[in-house]
């Protein structure tokens, strides 16, 4: 009995310290695929068009889920002040698809994402991913017609 907790003991040691040195080798990361439906943001006609997808790397998500569009389009740096460590801008066109890769610099405990449809008052414009500081985290979003989600 005694033999075989030792055993577990030293089994259980191993597993942790594997997975620390893990961490020591590869810095965390965090992987957003964004996929584009072939019918988003759709013009006056119906037509699908390109968007613009902003990306967030923020040590909180407080003011960042408490911010209209345009104050986060146009005055991201004044209104989320110290809260946001970066900001990416993509285009995505109808069907396309495209990763961005965080490299979870210090203090990043959320990705923000927001994204530019036409018709911004209809839309589902906004959404938080809370990343796990510790692993390796492929998150996907998929935007379709007027709406961002998380799959």
């Amino acid at each position: 009995m005694r033999l075989s907790v030792k055993i577990l003991s030293i089994i259980s040691i191993f597993l942790l310290l594997g997975c620390s040195a893990a961490n020591m080798v590869v810095d965390p990361y965090a992987d957003v695929e964004i996929s584009a439906g072939h019918n988003i943001n759709p013009d006056m006609n119906g037509r699908p068009s390109p968007v613009a997808v902003y990306i967030f790397e923020l040590t909180s998500d407080t003011l960042f889920e408490s911010q209209d569009f345009f104050s986060l389009y146009e005055g991201a740096s004044e209104v989320l002040g110290p809260d946001m460590v970066s900001k990416t801008e993509l285009s995505l066109s109808p069907g396309q698809l495209e990763r961005y890769h965080s490299t979870m610099k210090p203090g990043v405990e959320y990705i923000g994402i927001i994204v530019a449809f036409r018709d911004i008052e209809n839309a589902n414009w906004r959404r938080v991913i809370k990343v796990d500081r510790t692993g390796y985290h492929t998150y996907e979003l998929l935007l379709d017609e007027l709406s961002l989600a998380i799959k």
